[in-house]
């Protein structure tokens, strides 16, 4: 973020598509940090408006316990803070939004739309794109019958205050299913996004399973290794920190399970961590934390997250939340009717992106602890899982010399391939939200993707135009059909849903999506679907996010060729 000064009153003002990135349970802005960079890099070059990004910080860490309403009215103020900002500041006047959820901000995004579209907002900006990566949008429920799961499910919901019942299905209104209903204000705005995406992690996302990402009553991905898994077939390999990956998009109707006495198929990929390619290695530090970590952790992470919880129901009930209504009457009237926009207002947006600029490079000991918290959570489902119930996803590797194919999914061979290579530095050092303009009719050779930039080894090279064929040429995996039977959906491998489990699977599916399975063969798959430790940390997270971000790309340049072809 820079320093912004107030705009000369005689520039007239230039129109914005605004990005809004919503973190989940225990977050903080920093975990959406690849995604921003997919969507200014890849995107915001062929985008007709100025690319504008925000990344809420009024509900990090903790706050995340407040409950899905709560966190909504936050990043709303957040949203209708920085238009008025980028209106004083910038001359910038948003027409377009896009809201992207991870984890439990997909559900937060959906209720922020459902207010959104109430308020009359809008009748002011067109909504574009509604995108969710591993997002629990049916709830968390655990369906083994083991002492754990029945542990898990009672404690849940009393864990993570407000927003634990809510996630359990266990509060009182019934939030989640009433936000599926088609007479609601949150499915009629979600209708009004051109495009609605959701990503979902077959395996390794302990915090958000398949069926939940997924919005679907299978389960087919509990025993991976009697799943020949396969990928999006012909995409281009991307680099990224001098390790070559692909996309890992799954294609569920080539997938299938391997039956008989076939040998069971490891699922292989390239560039694999020691940690998840050795058993003895991973065991020996599971067993580790089991008997060193957990016994002295586990007790202190339950006991701070309860007293967190109950601080938490408790303020939400004393402190009102912001006045949205009163708020956006007055964002409405000065941004798009012709009044003047509140100068305190304008000031505390400014301050919120001083205050999202220093979180960025500075822990709190808030952001410590929650971030500790959710470590040891994570560690504890994985280690249950591994002890308990997956162990015969352990197979012995028959052969040293693994193919291309099984290890990344595809098999795509560069020729004559355009690669758009781009110096990137560190995530953290590249904090600015506001992205250069754009407008008038696009020329993508003229765009800073076509020049060769130097290599060095942060470099990431990301085969923009390959990845935009890639997608084009897959359209039909892309527009998922419910009605059509996929292999490895049966009822070997159907839930044993609850009535508003099933009603709030219905009721979603009766909207158009683009469904996406991801497949990463790391230890926490929830991290990596977003690349949240940093774009160079995760290879093949950073790899995926930017192929997801040519789903955006292409829908924008089609609509660029069809206003070009009428003008012309």
């Amino acid at each position: 973020m820079a320093d912004y000064q107030s705009a000369d009153s005689g520039v007239e003002d230039e129109n914005v598509h605004l990005f809004l990135f919503i973190h989940g349970l225990w977050g903080n802005p920093s975990h959406m940090l690849t995604i921003e960079k997919a969507v200014k890099r890849s995107f915001a070059p062929i985008s007709p408006e100025k690319v504008v990004t925000i990344k809420p910080s009024s509900f990090r860490f903790w706050k995340t316990y407040d409950g899905i309403q709560r966190c909504a009215e936050n990043t709303i103020a957040d949203l209708f803070y920085e238009i008025e900002t980028l209106k004083l500041k910038n001359r910038c006047h948003v027409t377009k939004i896009s809201i992207v959820g991870y984890s439990l901000g997909g559900l937060i995004s959906r209720y922020v739309i459902g207010c959104l579209y109430e308020l009359g907002f809008f009748e002011e900006v067109t909504p574009v794109f509604f995108s969710t990566f591993a997002t629990p949008h049916v709830g968390v429920h655990f369906f083994k019958d083991a002492i754990f799961d029945k542990v898990a499910n009672g404690m849940g919901k009393r864990l993570f205050g407000k927003t634990g019942f809510q996630l359990f299905l266990a509060d009182s209104e019934n939030l989640l299913l009433e936000m599926t209903n088609h007479d609601s204000c949150y499915v009629k705005g979600l209708r009004l996004f051109q495009k609605r995406i959701i990503l979902a992690n077959i395996k390794n996302d302990r915090t958000v399973p398949f069926y939940t990402s997924f919005i679907t009553e299978y389960s087919p991905f509990d025993k991976l290794s009697s799943i020949n898994v396969q990928y999006f077939q012909e995409t281009p390999p991307a680099k990224v920190n001098n390790v070559t990956v692909w996309p890992k998009f799954v294609d569920l109707r080539r997938s299938v399970r391997i039956t008989g006495g076939e040998t069971r198929h490891r699922n292989i990929q390239e560039a694999t961590s020691i940690l998840r390619s050795n058993v003895l290695i991973r065991y020996t530090l599971l067993l580790f934390a089991a008997l060193v970590l957990f016994p002295f952790y586990l007790p202190l992470i339950v006991c701070l997250s309860f007293y967190v919880s109950g601080y938490s129901i408790l303020k939400v009930k004393l402190i009102s939340g912001p006045d949205i209504v009163e708020h956006w009457a007055s964002v409405r009237l000065s941004v798009y009717h012709g009044g003047s926009v509140d100068t305190e207002h304008a000031e505390k947006g400014y301050s919120r992106r001083k205050e999202r600029k220093n979180l960025s490079r500075h822990e709190s000991f808030k952001g410590d602890t929650s971030k500790m918290t959710e470590n040891v959570m994570e560690n504890m489902l994985a280690a249950e899982e591994h002890f308990a119930n997956d162990s015969a996803d352990v197979v012995k590797d028959e052969s040293n010399e693994i193919d291309t194919q099984s290890r990344s999914g595809s098999d795509y061979i560069t020729k004559n391939g355009e690669s758009l290579p781009f110096d990137a530095p560190s995530l953290e050092e590249s904090s600015g939200e506001l992205d250069r303009p754009t407008s008038g009719k696009i020329n993508e050779k003229k765009k800073s993707f076509t020049s060769k930039n130097y290599k060095d080894k942060n470099s990431i090279e990301i085969p923009i135009p390959d990845y935009d064929r890639a997608i084009r040429c897959h359209t039909k995996l892309l527009n998922w059909n419910h009605a059509e039977k996929v292999p490895l959906f049966d009822d070997e491998v159907r839930l044993p849903f609850s009535k508003l489990q099933q009603s709030i699977v219905k009721n979603l599916n009766g909207l158009d999506w683009i469904k996406i399975p991801i497949y990463h063969d790391l230890f926490n798959a929830h991290d990596s679907i977003v690349a949240r430790r940093g774009d160079m940390r995760n290879p093949k997270g950073t790899c995926t996010v930017f192929f997801w971000a040519s789903i955006l790309r292409n829908h924008i340049s089609e609509e660029i060729s069809s206003v070009n072809s009428m003008t012309n």
